[in-house]
């Protein structure tokens, strides 16, 4: 599991620097607010595993605060802490979904023990309906957000996946995140303890790759001075991270088949064997079973890469996580730089959601970076996007009409969706498509379409 974050809220800035750096000591990642609007602020930026709120804030009580952050964020746990030890408040705090409660002083061994017993079953993702604003459920998962159920199906793989120790092949287009989700699996898995390490096959020359991966012995080749542990030994005990397997030639192929059957390799130039104590994650953006019909990639090895297998879906397919990763960028890049930055107007999230993302994650990454530099506002203008997304047609402007498509199904289709796009304004859509009014209500009548473009019962 990742770092287990918690929030500290008390408007005694003293105390919660003291909080901070104690948590922070500990291993976790420790965040403060000082009054309970501010809390909020911070849950609608980032999920976290746990609160600790005084009862005396500014303005909204700490029972007020617990009692929204359980109907929100019902995964974050919540412990009221107070000077006055009412236990009238107490009793109040845990009806509002409080887990636990304390009194000041506080005492730091005992802080901590309570801590530890509270996130030791955190769950694998934690429910937050105020991540980025958005009232729609949301989840955090191992530096990942997302409200799409397909990105959820993601992270539920990935938590079966840490289960066990098998293969993993994950696929998805360059940009989604492979590493990524490759990580998360490691950091779920009983070798967590060990390294994790990547390799993308493509960028290695295909004569240095055995060697690479493998090991070498002295004088094994030319300019072979020393010998060299390879990337298996490296990640003895842990995890081996094989990015875009679709380079490998077919030698390659065959040894890598033979370690993931045997558990053993022999270094370049060795007779030794070696026995890899590695957990294999695999992954690759082109379509590995096309490319087994093709004669590319042994059939044999595919079978054994693909024991377990993560689709990862493009990010135009799941524009709903868009508002949600530019958020999350957004408040990276603005204290990565030191900018004002912090939210995105309606038409800047509209641009984003717009356009089509070719690059994927790693594309939207390098737009709100860019953006962020430029930015001198707290509003991450339009204005600061490239031109290639105020380019893009939206979705809403584009429709898709297959080959041999009947032309009163193609018109059809045409008035119903320019009458969306015009929020069922007749005379918008008449002028738009260049006919009569008179003419949009002929059309909807001999389509059995009502106003609002859906199927007429009367």
């Amino acid at each position: 599991m990742g770092q287990i974050k918690i929030l500290v809220v008390d408007d005694d800035v003293n105390l919660v620097q003291a909080l901070v750096e104690l948590l922070a000591q500990a291993g976790y990642q420790a965040a403060s607010a000082t009054s309970a609007e501010e809390a909020l602020e911070r849950c609608r930026e980032e999920t976290y595993h746990l609160v600790l709120t005084d009862l005396q804030l500014p303005a909204r009580n700490g029972i007020a605060l617990i009692k929204q952050l359980h109907e929100t964020c019902p995964d974050t746990k919540t412990v009221l802490i107070t000077a006055h030890g009412s236990i009238r408040s107490a009793v109040t705090a845990l009806k509002r979904g409080a887990v636990e409660y304390m009194t000041k002083p506080l005492k730091p061994r005992r802080l901590l023990a309570l801590i530890a017993a509270l996130v030791a079953d955190a769950p694998p993702y934690l429910s937050n309906k105020l991540l980025a604003g958005n009232k729609l459920e949301a989840v955090s998962f191992e530096g990942m957000h997302a409200r799409s159920r397909a990105m959820q199906d993601v992270f539920e793989r990935v938590r079966l996946a840490g289960q066990s120790d098998t293969t993993v092949l994950i696929v998805g287009e360059s940009g989604t995140g492979k590493e990524l989700v490759a990580r998360a699996i490691h950091q779920r898995s009983s070798v967590a303890a060990g390294p994790f390490v990547p390799v993308h096959t493509g960028a290695i020359p295909q004569e240095l790759i055995a060697s690479e991966l493998f090991g070498h012995e002295k004088g094994a080749f030319t300019g072979a001075v020393e010998k060299k542990p390879g990337r298996f030994e490296l990640a003895e005990g842990g995890t081996l991270f094989l990015d875009e397997i679709s380079t490998m030639d077919e030698r390659t192929q065959v040894n890598l088949l033979r370690v993931l059957e045997s558990f053993q390799y022999t270094r370049v130039g060795g007779k030794k064997e070696e026995r890899a104590n590695v957990r294999v994650v695999a992954a690759s953006n082109r379509d590995l079973e096309a490319m087994v019909q093709a004669g590319e990639l042994r059939q044999d090895l595919y079978y054994r890469l693909a024991i377990f297998t993560i689709k990862i879906p493009p990010l135009r397919e799941r524009t709903e996580d868009i508002p949600l990763l530019a958020a999350e960028l957004l408040r990276e890049f603005a204290t990565k730089y030191g900018k004002p930055v912090t939210t995105l107007p309606a038409e800047t999230q509209r641009l984003l959601q717009a356009y089509p993302w070719p690059g994927n994650v790693r594309e939207l990454r390098n737009v709100i970076e860019q953006a962020v530099l430029l930015a001198r506002a707290a509003d991450l203008s339009p204005l600061l996007l490239p031109q290639m997304l105020h380019r893009a047609p939206s979705r809403a402007e584009v429709i898709k009409i297959a080959i041999g498509t009947a032309m009163d199904a193609v018109e059809r289709e045409v008035i119903l969706r320019t009458l969306e796009a015009n929020d069922g304004n007749k005379t918008a859509t008449a002028e738009v498509l260049g006919i009569s009014r008179r003419s949009i209500y002929n059309k909807l009548a001999l389509y059995g379409l009502d106003s609002g473009g859906e199927p007429s019962h009367a």
